[in-house]
């Protein structure tokens, strides 16, 4: 009796789950009333959260579901329209590495989170956010679209950011938190930002002496457009970290992401913490800058930059310890390609200041130990600058092996007397240089370029081919193996390209490459 009693309760259970899978059909509207009687559908929905797949309809049915998932839960939003005016909490959620809990679209883009509301992820793990919408405001205490709070190996993908102007500062995606690690965030489209504040903010987490930021995030495939300047500062597209964390470490890679118009501030991708990558993304028509603003040995490589004449557009500038920007190249840019900045705050050798105050924390870092290596630089305004007004001009940098080939301005423009080492540098077409500098270090010869691909690269009779300086100083700051096509160096070329007839793995993206319809 015992063991058939058994065996029909466990027939029962497998009756029921599978009765329960595929059901699709809810109430289309949160107008459930208070204290009413629960309908069949919504008897029948209880029971089906509880297993892998569930499908919501209404958002009072998402906040069920999210509130009963377990590892391995995939709720499917149908399409429609999610609106609240409270945060919807995803916390102490945690799945797993092959069973996530994972919150979707049924089809991508068509299921809306929408009104004063925030998809906020704290504490949690295993989290996948895939094929939403996201139009909503943020509430009247959290102005944020989307927030990771102290959450691990949360991804974010194939999203669509399109959220109406406010008015007021608001941040479409914030991580931030203690414990906050190996979130991904992919292929996701980021359209028409206006209101002050940052696309994405990394905020990291200020307690007493306990400072960090998220650690080995991957921001990629993404696609950043027309976002719109205000008269506010800190409107950048990517802002990784704030002064009072920046002499903290991220390990943080930015990388495949297409920035195209973004105008809202001088800093496109903003960098203030230390040790992370920017490496392989395309920037067109941006007024701004990739800039290392704080933080210390950060690496920028392989990145193509285009500029088709409007004002301000600009490269990569630096401040800090020990940078090192390699494999790049820029066209057409209307500002500085390359700017080694002086500073108003020196932080020492060690870019420890051990005395510092948190007010010396803003302050713009004088460079120390800088590397600019196997660039390319076509039809600029700028070439690589120098140094400037400010008190505390760039030490220890090196300057080797790099193309700049401009009809216009100063090429090679030192603007400060510095320590700066040059060897083996290309300069054709205007003024070289306005200090004195030898052949050795910046030969005047035509680089011969031929047009390959929309880019300036080496044709077969360049005396760019071969002709890269080795110096073991140099090497012992950055190996550079690769050139900007990811093809492999063998007597490495002067420039970002190498004379090469290997397969092109890397070139410059295009709106095909990134975004919620990019390949996986």
């Amino acid at each position: 009796m015992i063991k058939s009693s058994k065996v029909r309760r466990l027939l029962l259970m497998t009756l029921l789950s599978v009765t329960l899978l595929p059901v699709t059909s809810y109430s289309l509207a949160d107008n459930q009333p208070a204290g009413g009687a629960p309908r069949v559908t919504d008897v029948v929905y209880e029971a089906a959260v509880k297993t892998g797949v569930v499908n919501v309809s209404t958002s009072a049915q998402l906040e069920s579901a999210i509130a009963q998932a377990t590892a391995g839960t995939t709720i499917v939003l149908a399409d429609g329209t999610y609106t609240g005016s409270k945060a919807l909490q995803i916390s102490g959620k945690h799945g797993t590495k092959n069973s996530p809990i994972t919150i979707k679209a049924a089809n991508r883009g068509q299921a809306i989170i929408a009104g004063a509301e925030v998809l906020q992820i704290v504490r949690s793990s295993h989290i996948v956010v895939e094929g939403l919408k996201f139009t909503n405001t943020g509430t009247a205490t959290r102005s944020i679209v989307v927030q990771l709070d102290g959450s691990n190996h949360v991804r974010v993908t194939r999203n669509t950011f399109s959220v109406p102007a406010t008015g007021k500062q608001l941040i479409w995606l914030e991580v931030k938190g203690k414990g906050s690690s190996d979130n991904r965030i992919d292929r996701n489209d980021f359209d028409g930002k206006s209101d002050s504040g940052p696309v994405i903010a990394y905020s990291g987490y200020n307690s007493g002496q306990i400072k960090e930021i998220s650690q080995r995030d991957v921001i990629e495939y993404n696609h950043f457009h027309n976002t719109s300047s205000t008269t506010d500062n800190g409107n950048e597209v990517i802002r990784l970290g704030i002064s009072k964390i920046s002499l903290t470490s991220g390990h943080i890679k930015v990388q495949y992401n297409l920035f195209e118009n973004c105008d809202g501030d001088k800093e496109v991708v903003s960098v203030k913490t230390g040790d992370n990558e920017v490496r392989y993304n395309t920037f067109r028509n941006n007024s701004g800058a990739l800039t290392a603003r704080h933080g210390h040995n950060n690496k920028f490589y392989g990145n193509f930059f285009f500029g088709d004449g409007k004002k301000k557009v600009f490269g990569i500038r630096v401040y800090g310890n020990d940078h090192k920007i390699y494999n790049n190249y820029f066209q057409g840019i209307t500002s500085q390609a390359i700017f080694l900045d002086s500073g108003d705050y020196d932080g020492g050798t060690d870019g420890k200041a051990p005395n510092h105050t948190e007010d010396d924390l803003k302050k713009q870092w004088r460079v120390y130990r800088a590397t600019v290596v196997n660039n390319t630089i076509v039809n600029s305004t700028v070439g690589i600058t120098v140094g400037s007004t400010k008190k505390y001009a760039p030490n220890g940098s090196w300057i080797a092996n790099n193309i700049v080939a401009n009809q216009t301005g100063i090429l090679y423009n030192e603007i400060s007397s510095t320590n700066t080492v040059f060897k083996g540098n290309i300069g054709f077409g205007s003024t070289l240089n306005n200090t004195s500098r030898g052949p050795s270090e910046i030969a005047s010869i035509n680089p011969a370029f031929t047009e390959s691909g929309g880019l300036q690269k080496l044709s077969a009779n360049s005396p760019a081919i071969n002709k890269a300086v080795s110096d073991i100083q140099l090497e012992n700051r950055v190996k550079v193996e690769e050139d900007m096509d990811g093809q492999l160096r063998s007597q490495t070329d002067v420039g970002a390209d190498e004379f090469s007839n290997a397969a092109i793995s890397r070139k410059p993206l295009t709106m095909n490459d990134v975004g919620p319809n990019a390949p996986e």
